[in-house]
């Protein structure tokens, strides 16, 4: 064996040693070079930023589809396609029809196979995203600047003319079931989403979720998909967004592979808020208790967005076992108050929704079952605080993280192109970002203040998942937060 060989450093000389290596760097003659100048023979340089300055250009075409460009003359571009279309447009018998035209956006068509539909996105070396929601499908991809007519055209099969055969939709379904039961076993905060909306907006259509369940899977078909397809991705609901291309280059391949699509727009289902209490079985394999309370928010177009924007901000929250960190909203009021606390509490964050329409507000809580009650006594206590005084240091903060949010997202190239297609479907104009961040400084705390009255006035919706038997029924805990 070998011997391994310790050399051991007194302590007196250890310490010795390093007093004389500090004496040495505090009495050196190097010169000390501040930070917050150029160094030495270095031009200053601006600072820049790559959020687009140039108003952004929009065209109709004949046909009514609208085209909204930026060119921030880089190489890379980002290209989409928003589509009036989601859940909220569904009913008893086209459910789920939002979740199989996602899964086959690169099916087949009119004129490709679903191979060559593939292989001409790795030719550009890039994949398509997809997404459906309540009110709206987008379709986005990053490409070389001289590949967007390229990949317009493929947007443009996708949309126009896909070909919806019983086999692949029978393939999407396998695909969805197996979902179903890792999301029971796994909730997550979409899961939450849903059932939050089921209770919120009862027997509507904005109820209808946006994850598979059971029973929607089993009632999916093809023909009642290829009519959702035709009756909602009509012209007038459909929105081409671009990131870097010129805009009449994008206008005319837009028209090019978008122009014959035709029908008329059709309104969403008029959103009805009611407030319920939904504790769906079979869900929380976990074995968390997971709580929700939710109350009716503002729409796109209220005045007071701002202010609920800054409002959420200011609640922040999110995980007992978060890292923190620069942005993470460490000083919000559900870690302050909430996580910093109450150690049985494994998560605490606020999040809301927004439609054309009407909005949903929710404070959502993780615990293990045992606390679920204290839980909701927590939940409870911070809603009621919402409506009372806002410190001023706070709303600072929460206003800060508001425009921080809204410029780090300007800054990536995606989710800009992405922001474009909305505005134009939710306003029919894009705020620029001076804009936003004008009216986000505007908010006092008395507007906070208002909203979130506003907020409590409405009737309480109560979703709870996993086990939850010893959580109080909606009416008792809606007299909590009123009292």
């Amino acid at each position: 064996m070998l011997a391994r060989t310790v050399t051991r450093i007194a302590p007196k000389k250890n310490a010795r040693a390093l007093g004389t290596l500090m004496n040495m760097f505090q009495t050196s003659k190097m010169p000390k070079v501040p930070l917050d100048e150029p160094m030495m023979g270095e031009p200053a340089k601006a600072a820049t930023s790559v959020v687009p300055t140039d108003a952004p250009a929009i065209t109709t075409l004949p046909n009514g589809i609208r085209v909204v460009t930026v060119d921030d003359k880089q190489a890379i571009s980002a290209v989409g396609v928003v589509v009036e279309s989601g859940s909220r447009f569904e009913d008893e018998t086209t459910a789920g029809s939002s979740l199989v035209l996602e899964k086959l956006a690169l099916g087949p068509t009119a004129n490709h196979t679903s191979l060559a539909m593939n292989r001409a996105l790795d030719g550009m070396g890039t994949q398509l995203q997809v997404q459906a929601s309540r009110e709206l499908t987008t379709y986005s991809a990053e490409v070389i600047r001289t590949d967007v007519p390229a990949m317009l055209e493929i947007l443009g099969e996708a949309i126009s003319s896909p070909q919806i055969n019983s086999w692949d939709v029978n393939a999407v379904k396998k695909s969805l079931s197996e979902q179903v039961g890792e999301l029971a076993d796994m909730v997550d905060e979409n899961v939450v989403s849903d059932f939050a909306h089921a209770a919120a907006f009862t027997n509507t259509p904005l109820s209808l979720p946006t994850t598979p369940t059971k029973m929607i899977v089993e009632g999916i078909n093809s023909e009642a998909v290829k009519g959702f397809f035709e009756k909602h991705y009509t012209a007038p609901s459909i929105v081409i967004s671009c990131v870097g291309a010129e805009h009449d280059a994008v206008v005319e391949a837009a028209d090019k592979y978008f122009g014959k699509i035709g029908g008329e727009k059709v309104a969403a289902p008029p959103a009805k808020y009611q407030g319920g209490d939904v504790r769906p079985y079979g869900y929380g394999g976990d074995g968390m208790a997971h709580v929700a309370l939710s109350f009716e928010s503002v729409n796109w177009t209220d005045k007071a967005l701002a202010a609920v924007s800054v409002l959420q901000m200011m609640m922040g929250g999110g995980g007992s076992f978060s890292a923190g960190g620069p942005g993470k909203g460490m000083y919000t009021r559900l870690y302050e108050k909430v996580l910093n606390r109450y150690p049985f509490v494994q998560s605490a964050t606020c999040s809301q929704s927004i439609y054309s329409d009407t909005g949903l507000f929710t404070l959502y809580g993780i615990s293990d079952p045992q606390y679920a009650n204290n839980l909701v006594a927590v939940l409870v206590e911070q809603a009621t605080a919402m409506a009372g005084p806002v410190d001023a240091q706070e709303l600072a903060r929460a206003k800060n993280l508001v425009k921080s949010y809204v410029l780090m997202h300007l800054e990536s190239r995606i989710y800009l192109q992405d922001d474009l297609g909305r505005s134009v479907i939710s306003f029919n104009e894009v705020k620029s970002a001076d804009t936003l961040c004008k009216e986000i400084d505007a908010v006092t705390a008395k507007d906070v203040q208002d909203v979130a009255a506003r907020l409590l006035s409405s009737p309480l919706s109560l979703a709870a998942i996993g086990d939850v038997s010893g959580i109080p029924q909606r009416d008792v805990v809606a007299r909590q937060i009123t009292a």
